[in-house]
This record gives C-alpha cells, sequence and structure tokens, in this order.
C-alpha cells in the first residue's frame, strides 16, 4: 500500500497517459437515524432472469390491511411482519434467512414492492434495471446513462469529492451500468462499463493508506495537453467520431488526476487476504452456493469499508441467479438440466419453480441480508448506521415469467438519510386487469396483474438520493428514463396502461416517502 506517486503512474502504463488510437488520422491506404443532511448512498444488486411466482416471493396478502386509490385504481399496503421457525426467520419462502441475520430490527429498516412493470416486452436486457433499456435482446432502444451514473456525476448528489477515489463501483457480471463516454459532454456516446468481479482489485481501487499521502505533481493531463489542442482543434481530417474519443480520453485522464489528489483519512483498514477474482475460474463455481456465498461476501466486505471511509457511495451489483446445487447443471432427478433453457425459461413448471425459488432465497439471504446487516452494524459519523444513510434495492430481470417485465419484485433496505419509510409490504397492481392469465401453454397457473410504471421507482429513488426531477427526467414528469409502450399485441401488457398510471411516473411512489 505504500506507493509513490511515481509507481502509481506506472501502475498506469504509458499506454493510459499517451493519446488513444484515432482511426480517422490514419493512412487509408493500410489499415432511519441518520439527519436529513447526511451524506446518502445508493447500492443496487440485480439477478438474473427472474421466473418468482408470487406466492414465493412476497409476504401473504393478509399482511395488506390498508387501502388507497392511486391512479386510477386501488393500491395495498401492510406492515412487515417477520414470522420464525426453529433457527429460520421468513417474511416468504424466498425472503428468507437465518433469525440471527434476518432480525425484526433488520425488517423494520426494509420495504418490500409489488407491482411495478416495464410496460413493454423487454426481454433478456442488462441496463434496463437502471434505467437504460437500450440494450435489450429483443428491440434496441436509446441508450442513455443509468442512474447511478447520473448520481456519480451530479454536484447535487456528490457536493464534496475529497474523499471518493472511485465514483462508482461497477461491480459483477457487467452490462448493468452505462455513461457517457466523456460524461460533462451528453451528446457523447453512451457506453457500458467495465465490472470489476476482484475483490482485491476493487479494494486498491477504493482504499490508499493515508499514511503515504502523494505530494502535488504537475498534472498527468499536461504531459499530453499540447498534442491534444492541436489534434483538437486543427486537424480538418479528424473525424466526428475520433473528437468524441479523445475528449472521452482526456476526461478520464482528468479523472484519474482528481483520484490520485484524494487525500483520506480513513486508516487501519486491512486489506483483504483472499481475492474473490480467482473463484469463478473453478470448475465447480457455477455448481457450489457455498462458493458463490464465499464469492460475494468477500465484496460485500470491501463494499462495506468503501462506504466506511466515504471513497465511494454509489456500488452497483450484477448477479447472476445461478445458486442451485447444481449451479449452471441444474440436477433434477438426477439428470443434468441446463439452468437458462431447462430452468430458468421453464420456471413456471412445477418441478422447476422450487429450484427457482431456492437459488433466489440463498442469493437473498448470502448476498442482500448480509450486505444490509454489515451496513447496519456501522455507525456513521453524521448518526445512525450507514444503513440508514443508504437506499439498497434488489430486483430481478424479469418477473413472474422470464422476459416479462410485469410485476418486477423490489425489495430495499435503508432509509436514505430519513427520505423513505420502512417497513412497509406495498402492493401496486391494479386487480382488476389482468396481465397473464395463467392459462396459456407457457403458464403454470401464475396470474399476474399490471400496476404502476417501473421508472416511478427509479424517479423516487433518484429524489431519496437528493435530486430534483430536473435533475435526471429526460421527459417532464416521466421519472427516470423513457416511457416505451408495448407494439406487439401478444405482449401481456399491451395497452394495459392508462394515462392516468403514465402521469404519474413522474411522483414519488405512494407509502415511501417519509
Amino acid at each position: 500500500m505504500k506507493l509513490s506517486r511515481r509507481q502509481v503512474l506506472c501502475g498506469l502504463g504509458g499506454i493510459t497517459v499517451a493519446l488513444p488510437l484515432l482511426p480517422s488520422l490514419l493512412d487509408k491506404r493500410e489499415a432511519h437515524a441518520a439527519p436529513a443532511n447526511a451524506p446518502r448512498r445508493f447500492l443496487a444488486l440485480r439477478t438474473g432472469h427472474g421466473g418468482v411466482f408470487g406466492a414465493n416471493m412476497y409476504p401473504a396478502d393478509a399482511t395488506l390491511t390498508d387501502q388507497q386509490q392511486y391512479a386510477g385504481h386501488e393500491i395495498r399496503r401492510g406492515d412487515l411482519s417477520l414470522s420464525t421457525s426453529g433457527q429460520r426467520a421468513m417474511l416468504s419462502p424466498v425472503l428468507s434467512a437465518a433469525s440471527d441475520q434476518l432480525t425484526p430490527a433488520l425488517v423494520a429498516k426494509m420495504n418490500v414492492l409489488r407491482g411495478l412493470d416495464a410496460p413493454f416486452y423487454l426481454s433478456h436486457n442488462r441496463g434496463g434495471t437502471l434505467g437504460n433499456f437500450g440494450d435489450s435482446d429483443h428491440e434496441m432502444r436509446e441508450f442513455i446513462p443509468t442512474c447511478d451514473q447520473v448520481l456519480a456525476w451530479s454536484p447535487n448528489f456528490y457536493g464534496d469529492l475529497s474523499t471518493i477515489l472511485l465514483r462508482s463501483a461497477v461491480i459483477g457480471a457487467g452490462g448493468m451500468s452505462w455513461g457517457h463516454t466523456t460524461p460533462e459532454d451528453p451528446n457523447s456516446p453512451v457506453e457500458s462499463l467495465h465490472a470489476e468481479t476482484s475483490s482485491l482489485s476493487l479494494f486498491n481501487q477504493l482504499y490508499r493508506d493515508p499514511g503515504n499521502q502523494m505530494e502535488p505533481r504537475k498534472p498527468i493531463v499536461d504531459y499530453v495537453l499540447e498534442d491534444y489542442k492541436r489534434l483538437r482543434n486543427g486537424n480538418r481530417r479528424l473525424s466526428k467520431a475520433d473528437r468524441q474519443r479523445l475528449d472521452a480520453h482526456v476526461a478520464k485522464l482528468d479523472e484519474i488526476q482528481r483520484r490520485l489528489g484524494v487525500q483520506l483519512s480513513c486508516d487501519g483498514v486491512t486489506p483483504p487476504t483472499q481475492d474473490s477474482g480467482p473463484m469463478q475460474q473453478q470448475p465447480d463455481f457455477l455448481r457450489n452456493p457455498p462458493r458463490h456465498t464465499e464469492y460475494w461476501q468477500l465484496l460485500n466486505d470491501v463494499i462495506v469499508a468503501s462506504l466506511s471511509c466515504n471513497t465511494t457511495r454509489i456500488v452497483t451489483l450484477m448477479v447472476g441467479d445461478m445458486w442451485s446445487d447444481g449451479g449452471a447443471v441444474g440436477w433434477f432427478h438426477d439428470t443434468p438440466l441446463e439452468w437458462h433453457q431447462e430452468v430458468a425459461h421453464k420456471s413456471h413448471l412445477s418441478d422447476r419453480q422450487p429450484m427457482i425459488a431456492d437459488s433466489h432465497s440463498r442469493f437473498f439471504e448470502h448476498v442482500f441480508v448480509d450486505l444490509a446487516q454489515k451496513l447496519d452494524a456501522v455507525q456513521d459519523p453524521e448518526g445512525g448506521s450507514l444503513l440508514d444513510s443508504s437506499l439498497m434495492f434488489w430486483t430481478q430481470e424479469s418477473g413472474s415469467y422470464t422476459h416479462d417485465p410485469i410485476e418486477l419484485p423490489i425489495v430495499t433496505a435503508g432509509g436514505a438519510a430519513g427520505w423513505l419509510k420502512t417497513g412497509n409490504y406495498a402492493d401496486y397492481r391494479n386487480l382488476n386487469v389482468v396481465a397473464h392469465d395463467g392459462a396459456g401453454e407457457n403458464d403454470g397457473g401464475e396470474v399476474t396483474h399490471v400496476g404502476l410504471i417501473y421508472n416511478q421507482f427509479l424517479g423516487t429513488a433518484m429524489q431519496a438520493m437528493g435530486l430534483a426531477p430536473s435533475d435526471y427526467e429526460v421527459e417532464p414528469g416521466g421519472g427516470f428514463g423513457h416511457l416505451y409502450e408495448a407494439t406487439e399485441t401478444w405482449y401481456a401488457g399491451y395497452q394495459k396502461y392508462p394515462s392516468s398510471v403514465k402521469s404519474a411516473r413522474g411522483e414519488p411512489l405512494p407509502f415511501l416517502k417519509a
């Protein structure tokens, strides 16, 4: 950890500092308790597929004791109620964990939300969880920065960057977080951001020994500034794409320079003695839930350390759903099943649904609850715990049926420094409008209903983080992200979202605003 500035620059490598390759210039002849002003923290977790039936995912309907009219239909809520049996505690079959981890105190800081949809066929997607619906296997749409990256570059979220080594920590399988190549330029292209899988590498990005702060030196970008200006402003052959590529490179150098100047006062943090990265290369990784647990909890430990030191306040985790004893090869009647097609895509079958529910339950206990409990155990200098000043949420790629984003389940933890009410089970479905009737060839008796639009949840999250709608909306009153409507008449949500639901997207979700 005792690195000089010279060592850091050497580690970046000359290729990082040097100007990038510009194709247009090549010779064409060749080739809770936290105070409201406390820093807030944003953590988004997403698992693949989905396909968990309501009876497995959600608390019992009897929990829903309160009703009100909203957006043209009745919505419901109730208090989360934890039951215990032996050493297990449970809100639902999926939302269950060891009773010493999933405690009444932790549940009081959680919400479970049902009835939030994308009103169009999204299919397999990556960035849709955070509002970029462009990267879909079904249909390409406009690419926009995901909400975590809007936060990362907003002065209304990061008013002070003096301790921030990484604006956002992007972790997991990749494709969940998207941002502009030049964050300060809203006209620059939008790209998928690199996702980290090594807990040791992540630690080294998020922590630096405060005993060896580095003395100010000439900014990195100065080494190429004259070449940059000459190319950017004076070369007629430079294409628009290469101009954007050049601007993005210099912006990245500026961000590296800013990070080198960060002065930390957080000490005593022990570097990881084990790295999660190599675990993925082990041949049994996808068939070994205990190994999955160890892998993600190593990353959770680094996340908690970095939030404790305030070296980042934004974390996204994209996690697979293959937590079966068979993993990618799920064992069923002693016959190997390929997970994607034979389990996840057939989750509606009575003999597959238990495997799907069990895999999501393991994720909930060993990743979500583990992270929430660890955050809640750390005192925030501003008051309360780290969890109290956070909004942490988990959702899935799809709802009850794989590919269909109807009834996307959302589980939250943390009160966003008092902005959010917690302890709720909220059901936003319109029970008078059926989506899946459970009678089709690919259905297994699961009836679903349309509800409110997922953009409204993301807009609620942005407001909970201290942003105004004008800071993130692409259309006034639209929540976060674009509104796309189904054109496929066979889609279960086709033309089932009235104007009363669409016009509510810019409002905070009912039951959640403190």
